[in-house]
């Protein structure tokens, strides 16, 4: 009966993996992780990445300043059917609080993209942080969604903050249980005391 589990187990873990390896192949990968912007009552996908530098797809942050490729993806049709205004904010803070007139660092020409799918080149020369802005109005201006996506660029995280906090703690308390250890004499050596003449 356990082998039979066992053995349940791992067919179950191989088909997992071979699903998702034919997900990848299909295309599906391009979005992983997923980065869902809302706008107004709808939403589209967002996702920033680096080529040049790694293959991560990012959602809200950008490991370096330099070019970078944004990519924004509508599946709703009514979306799909509206003049896209696009641009890139530079944010005052890590809120995303910008003004798409003042702060625009980049704007798209106002278009449609019928297949639900812009993709274009950001070079981001400073780090800090940014709001990509869109606005999709209808063509007569009687209807339109609005939405903001803050994200940075260059600059360290909350989980890279943490880590590296994580790390100066167990670097202290590794080195002062060294020290313990070598003054008691249980490392194995002794540092020599270049004090004492010779």
């Amino acid at each position: 009966m356990k082998k039979l589990l066992i053995g349940a187990a791992l067919s179950l873990v191989l088909a997992a993996g071979l699903s998702m390896r034919e997900a990848r192949a299909a295309g599906w990968h391009y979005y992983d992780p997923e980065c869902p912007i809302a706008v107004g009552e709808k939403s589209m996908k967002f996702v920033a990445m680096q080529p040049k530098k790694s293959v991560d797809r990012e959602c809200v942050a950008l490991p370096d300043t330099g070019p970078s490729v944004i990519v924004l993806d509508a599946a709703d049709n009514e979306l799909r059917d509206m003049n896209w205004d696009i641009r890139v904010l530079r944010a005052k803070d890590e809120t995303g609080a910008a003004d798409p007139e003042a702060d625009s660092i980049n704007r798209l020409p106002l278009q449609k993209f019928r297949n639900g799918m812009v993709n274009f080149d950001q070079d981001f020369k400073q780090a800090g942080n940014y709001v990509l802005y869109v606005k999709l109005s209808s063509d007569d201006g009687a209807k339109s969604f609005e939405g903001r996506h803050p994200f940075s660029v260059g600059l360290i995280t909350e989980e890279e903050k943490y880590l590296y906090m994580a790390f100066g703690v167990f670097a202290v308390v590794a080195g002062g249980g060294a020290f313990v250890l070598w003054r008691q004499g249980k490392l194995g050596f002794k540092i020599p005391n270049f004090s004492k003449p010779s």
